[in-house]
């Protein structure tokens, strides 16, 4: 029997996945069974990039390990190296998975289920507050336990893999159908794409197939990123908090305290959204309305064809602005030439120190933006949100590429996305002319007692979607927010 670190036996093996094994070990220093995940790294990576992986585990994991405090989700004790390979130390789980549940006793009721998502939503705030994605919920990643308690696993290790294979192969990791559309798109991921994995995770409970069920992978992605969940007929009131909950447009998604407070009234028997919607969130109250299928083709594209050189879609917004014509004098000639060059060298510019998007704007700027004070919600390196207590919010999700001509490409994708933004909600107004950054697009509308605005903007080789809703109208709040946004950035260089 294997004894990793002088210290845990492997008993015996209790399950296997894409990414890894489980085994049942003892503690032999505590004199206590803990479970042991091998973590399995692909064939096909080359050295360093193996190198990267084992360290990612590892940084990973005992971030992970912080959240041991939390009661619902595993804990994690240790992380070891041996034989080259990482091996995390946790919580032995006497029970079974969310998806063995459902295969032995079929769909579970509404409450039960809406139960469930109030247990993993409050999981995953603690997480993301300490700024740990888990990018792989899922049913077989929620845990029943023999006593009913439910808990989150696996956290860090899909979250470290996702990142490799994304930046080093063009792939995305994770299951199929769980996978939330912007990760498919390769956009910036966030607390977002984990709710709506979570929402994905709920139907497939409560209906007792996935939402987006299809006969190969290839085609479960195509419908994640161009349809509608299948018809839920089983839900009930929980089929509107979750339609909300998964669309696919991770700034108009249901923030999940939100989402917490209706999954509760479900859970209580009192029912989802009941006569009105959230007052701070609307835009909730509509089903997400129909993808523009060229860009989710678009999009599916540029993930399938991994491993075979990248899918691109070449925009004609964003072009660089051409040089002025000289004029017959020297004096203009030379001006010209120096426009010329500033605007030469302001393509070439690159950003490198990618700060925390939480760290671009200061509370006292936020508070001076909303007019109150709000709190600081999603702490990742690439997405953040400040709430005030009447619901009105500010949120950036931001992406630095590795070049200012990568950068052009992802705005004019996600150009062509807003641009049918009024096609989907008729009373979107779409603004084109404004410039902030070197490209910006935007729109607004009225969704009742609260408008909704949101920029795209493209800053040297930094691609950022930035979003407001709340009372104020028109675009001098997130502008604002925006041009504070650059300025922290080329500050930060």
């Amino acid at each position: 029997m294997t004894l990793l670190a002088g210290r845990y036996r492997l008993l015996s093996r209790i399950g296997q996945g894409g990414m890894g094994a489980v085994w049942r070990a003892v503690d032999e220093l505590l004199r206590q069974e803990v479970a042991v995940k091998e973590v399995l790294l692909p064939r096909d990576l080359d050295e360093p990039q193996r190198a990267e992986m084992r360290e990612r585990t590892l940084r990973e994991a005992r971030a992970a390990a912080r959240l041991r405090s939390h009661p619902s989700i595993v804990t994690v004790h240790d992380v070891v190296l041996e034989d080259g390979r990482p091996w995390i130390i946790m919580e032995l789980v006497r029970g079974r998975s969310l998806q063995a549940l459902l295969r032995k006793e079929g769909r579970q009721t509404p409450e039960r289920v809406a139960a469930i998502g109030v247990t993993m939503l409050d999981a995953l705030t603690a997480a993301h507050t300490m700024g740990i994605l888990h990018r792989d919920v899922k049913p077989g990643n929620v845990m029943v336990t023999d006593d009913e308690r439910v808990l989150l696993t696996d956290f860090g290790i899909a979250s470290v893999a996702g990142d490799v294979n994304l930046t080093q192969t063009g792939s995305v990791s994770g299951s199929p159908g769980y996978i939330a559309p912007e990760r498919l798109r390769g956009e910036p991921d966030g607390p977002p794409s984990d709710l709506w994995s979570l929402a994905a995770t709920l139907y497939t409970a409560v209906e007792g197939n996935a939402p987006f069920h299809r006969d190969n992978p290839a085609a479960v992605m195509a419908a994640v990123l161009m349809h509608e969940p299948h018809p839920m007929r089983r839900a009930g009131p929980l089929g509107q908090v979750l339609m909300a909950m998964l669309d696919k447009d991770p700034v108009r998604r249901m923030p999940a305290g939100h989402a917490a407070a209706l999954l509760r009234d479900v859970a209580a028997g009192s029912g989802g959204f009941g006569g009105a919607a959230p007052k701070t969130a609307p835009s909730m109250r509509h089903a997400p309305k129909k993808r523009a299928p060229v860009f989710a083709a678009a999009g599916l594209a540029t993930v399938l064809v991994a491993g075979g050189g990248a899918a691109w879609w070449f925009g004609t917004a964003d072009r660089p602005v051409s040089s002025p014509t000289p004029t017959t004098t020297a004096v203009s000639t030379a001006k010209a030439a120096k426009a010329t060059e500033a605007v030469e060298a302001a393509k070439k510019a690159v950003l490198t120190s990618n700060p925390e998007a939480c760290a671009l704007v200061t509370q006292a700027q936020i508070r001076k933006l909303l007019g109150t004070a709000a709190k600081q919600e999603f702490m990742t390196n690439d997405a953040c949100q400040w709430m005030t207590p009447g619901g009105e919010y500010l949120q950036i999700q931001k992406i630095q590429l590795d070049s200012e001509t990568t950068a052009r490409l992802t705005f004019d994708t996600s150009r062509a996305t807003e641009e049918d933004e009024p096609k989907r909600d008729p009373t979107t107004k779409l603004r084109l002319g404004a410039r902030i950054g070197d490209a910006t697009i935007g729109w607004t509308r009225d969704a009742g007692a609260y408008n909704q605005t949101r920029l795209v903007v493209r800053t040297a080789n930094v691609a950022m979607w930035l979003y407001y809703s709340g009372p104020k109208s028109g675009y001098e709040t997130i502008d604002a927010f925006a041009k504070l946004i650059m300025a922290s950035l080329h500050k930060a260089g």
